[in-house]
């Protein structure tokens, strides 16, 4: 049930981030809502299991954004990977802590994201200052974000059939 449910939560920020995203846009920056998804399922599943589900999902992601064709689904698979085998720091009750683990990933995502762009950028300086930006804004939308998985991961949600 606890894996259902997570899947069906995957479900719904999916549909969010392919439908609604432009809503929470700032400065033209759009967060990456299946960022602290991927990061909650690496921390409460077992290791084939998540991979699984960021494969997935990444990949559909891919798939809706063809500009950046396979870049989500490695980037998120490689977060997924590290997430899971150093998720000690994530998985902390201190806030602190839990916004400096989330900085650092963000960062990783979007420094290669940044690397990929810059190629075909006629001024990187601009796009630097965009992507510190949008770094800012992703870790506080994947903080909020990962507390509020936390809480329906508590909730007790049972399906009649």
């Amino acid at each position: 049930m606890h894996k259902l449910k997570l899947f069906l939560i995957g479900i719904i920020l999916f549909f969010i981030s392919t439908t609604f995203i432009d809503e929470l846009s700032l400065y033209q920056i759009t967060p990456c809502i299946l960022l602290p998804w991927v990061i909650y399922i690496s921390i409460n599943f077992e290791y084939k299991y998540c991979l699984l589900l960021t494969f997935f999902f990444s990949l559909a992601l891919d798939a809706i954004n063809p500009q950046l064709l396979g870049f989500s689904t490695i980037i998120m698979l490689l977060i997924s990977h590290f997430t899971f085998i150093y998720n000690k720091s994530i998985n902390k009750n201190r806030v602190i802590t839990v916004i400096l683990s989330l900085l650092i990933i963000n960062l990783f995502y979007y420094f290669i994201q940044w690397i990929y762009f810059t190629i075909s950028s006629p001024d990187p300086l601009y796009l630097l200052s965009k992507i510190i930006l949008t770094l800012l804004y992703n870790t506080v939308i994947s903080f909020i974000l990962i507390y509020v998985l936390a809480i329906l991961d508590k909730l007790k949600i049972v399906l009649y059939g």
